[in-house]
């Protein structure tokens, strides 16, 4: 019985390290030797899009936004900009017609009845855009600020017709006083050089930066209700059509982090809740016999989606071989390795009500909490999403 705990216990720790560590190594490593190469739209023509976002109360950003927009380089005659607001509380909707002079159509509807993002794009999709004037849809959250030639960077690949969805590459911005700031823009720079180096291995950036990226508008389809990660479902829609998935390292847009884990820990949850309802919509992809989209969907999300499984199999199991067998030294080590793990969180808290911060425990910290709110996450996918009406994260 000892043996099998122990196979169960090294495969476990191998899995986590393998998605964590050792894939992203190896993709690395195969990326060095490709070039993003084929046929790009030059700026003599460039194609009509619509540039899609919803928004419900976001007061706080949304004039810097609109004036963001107005700094895309992009020929103003080709660029429709569609905005769907969720019935917003407070003054979102009357600070976009204080600051409207875009040099781009613009066209903002009120939906009257609250729905939720997916909801809103539904509606956006069916009743006000015609996709069939647009051959490419940029899709963009509120909050998201766009370098002046990110749109140019994003459309210019869909010249070659197997490409489906471009994705963006985000640089954070968070403050100083934000208590994990540094931690996520740490996993999100990583997360971000990932999906860049699996669209030069395999073609498959495997779910496109939600907040901002382009997709050929054949592969948009109706969110099912409740969802809570449209832009997952819809580019996994483009790769299960066969199409390919890029992330363009020089489309670049910013946006602001959350400023405390708590906030970061309900967002995740909520991540993680929409990531099991793609995971029961696209299940069928294990099964296509196409390796560049199973095998990265394999090793870059399901595995890391399970990861609080395992970490669960790593602590039953350990404690079970110590109790078992107490006197044989590598259980002691390993045992010991598991309660440090349980501590290290701790003493982050003790030393941040002291105002000391070190990086290397509140990156543990982090870990931790991120993998108890994909926990929670799948917890609540079983019990059923009853809504996807958000609240937007707090900002600093």
């Amino acid at each position: 019985m000892i043996n099998v705990f122990y196979i169960v216990i090294f495969i476990s720790i191998f899995t986590v390290l393998f998605s964590y560590i050792f894939y992203p190594l190896l993709v690395a490593i195969l990326a060095k030797r490709k070039q993003r190469g084929g046929a790009v739209y030059s700026q003599n023509e460039l194609p009509k899009i619509a540039l899609v976002f919803a928004a419900y109360n976001e007061e706080k950003i949304i004039v810097q936004k609109m004036n963001n927009l107005n700094t895309i380089d992009y020929p103003s005659h080709l660029l429709d900009i569609y905005i769907g607001l969720d019935n917003p509380s407070d003054r979102t909707e009357e600070l976009i017609h204080q600051n409207c002079e875009l040099k781009f159509k613009l066209s903002v509807q009120n939906f009257t009845e609250r729905g939720g993002k997916s909801e809103v794009l539904n509606k956006l999709f069916s009743k006000i855009i015609q996709l069939s004037d647009y051959e490419y849809i940029i899709m963009s959250d509120a909050n998201i600020i766009s370098k002046e030639n990110c749109i140019f960077e994003l459309i210019k690949y869909f010249k070659n017709p197997k490409v489906g969805v471009v994705g963006a590459v985000i640089q954070n911005v968070y403050k100083s006083n934000s208590e994990v700031g540094v931690q996520e823009k740490f996993y999100i720079k990583n997360e971000g050089q990932l999906k860049v180096n699996e669209g030069l291995v395999f073609g498959t950036s495997v779910g496109a930066f939600g907040a901002f990226y382009a997709i050929r508008s054949k592969y948009i389809k109706p969110i099912p209700k409740n969802y809570l990660m449209e832009d997952f479902y819809l580019s996994m829609n483009a790769l299960r059509e066969g199409a390919f998935s890029l992330s363009n390292p020089e489309a670049i847009v910013y946006e602001d982090l959350p400023g405390t884990l708590n906030e970061e820990f309900k967002r995740k949850r909520r991540i993680s809740t929409g990531n099991f309802q793609n995971l029961s919509a696209y299940f069928d992809i294990f099964f296509k016999n196409d390796f560049r989209v199973v095998f990265p969907f394999f090793a870059h999300k399901f595995l890391r989606w399970i990861t609080p499984v395992l970490l669960l199999i790593i602590c039953i199991g350990v404690t079970y071989i110590f109790v078992k067998q107490p006197h044989i030294l590598m259980h002691k080590i390993l045992f010991i390795l598991m309660l440090v793990n349980f501590m290290l969180p701790i003493l982050d808290i003790a030393l941040q009500k002291l105002k000391i911060n070190v990086n290397l425990l509140r990156l543990h910290r982090y870990f931790i909490a991120m993998n108890i709110a994909l926990l929670l996450g799948f917890i609540d996918w079983l019990k059923g999403v009853e809504t996807n009406i958000w609240k937007p994260t707090e900002r600093l």
